[in-house]
C-alpha cells in the first residue's frame, strides 16, 4: 500500500498571498498543493469548466496582439478594447466558477 500524500502545509499561505496578487493562480496553487487530493479538483468539471472559460477568453485579444506583432494584422497599432473587457469578464467569470467547483468538490469530499 501507498501512504496517502496530505496537502502541502503551504496550501494555505501561497493561497492567500495569490488571491491578494493574482486571483486566478491562486486557484492552480491551492490545487497543485493538494496532495492526493489533486485529482479529485483536477476532474471537477466546475473546476475544468472555470479554467476553460478563462483561457478562451485570453485567446483573441492574444490572436489580436499576435498578429499585429507578425505584421498580419491590417492595422500596425490595434487598440483591442473590447477584446481586454472580454478578457477581463472571461478571467473574472472563470475564476468564480472554479472557486465554485473547488468548494462543491470539497464539501463532497
Amino acid at each position: 500500500m501507498t501512504a496517502q500524500r496530505p496537502p502541502s502545509p503551504w496550501r494555505l499561505p501561497v493561497t492567500l498571498v495569490l488571491a491578494l496578487t493574482l486571483s486566478p493562480l491562486a486557484i492552480v496553487a491551492w490545487v497543485c498543493l493538494s496532495g492526493d487530493q489533486r485529482a479529485v479538483y483536477w476532474r471537477s468539471r466546475g473546476v475544468r469548466g472555470g479554467l476553460w472559460v478563462a483561457v478562451g477568453a485570453a485567446l483573441p485579444l492574444l490572436f489580436v496582439s499576435a498578429a499585429a506583432a507578425l505584421g498580419l494584422w491590417p492595422d500596425p497599432n490595434p487598440n483591442p478594447v473590447g477584446l481586454g473587457l472580454l478578457f477581463a469578464a472571461g478571467l473574472a467569470l472563470g475564476s468564480v466558477l472554479a472557486v465554485l467547483g473547488m468548494v462543491w468538490t470539497h464539501v463532497r469530499r
